[in-house]
């Protein structure tokens, strides 16, 4: 799957994509905004050209994404203190994360894989 491919899939997910290599490893960082409207960007890396890796990649940022956690940890960061604050910021991260999931599936399914060998889904 060429990197023109993977981005066409993102933007249909409402993903703005830009590339880079680093290191020899094709990077892709990953932009929208939350619901709340704050700028969110991650960035995951696609080991040997092999969008498999790219979809366990942004499996793996999935997983690690505690939507109550990073509302606390951006909080903390932006000084931002009032309790309506924080139950936004974790719908904002809630969705986040489901959106990446969804992005993780459609490049899954390009690809001919099952999208939902993952325990998230369970």
């Amino acid at each position: 799957m060429t990197d023109r491919q993977i981005i066409r899939i993102a933007t249909v997910n409402g993903w703005n994509v830009s590339t880079r290599t680093e290191n020899g490893i094709r990077c892709f960082d990953f932009r929208r905004k939350t619901l709340g409207g704050v700028q969110f960007c991650f960035t995951v890396g696609m080991k040997d050209d092999k969008v498999e890796n790219l979809v366990e990649e942004i499996k793996s940022f999935v997983d690690a994404i505690t939507p109550e956690m990073c509302a606390w940890e951006w909080m903390i960061k932006s000084g931002a203190m009032p309790p309506a604050r924080y139950l936004q910021a974790v719908a904002d991260m809630d969705d986040i994360r489901t959106k990446a999931w969804l992005l993780a599936c459609d490049l899954s399914k390009a690809t001919g894989k099952s999208p939902f060998s993952h325990h998230w889904l369970n």
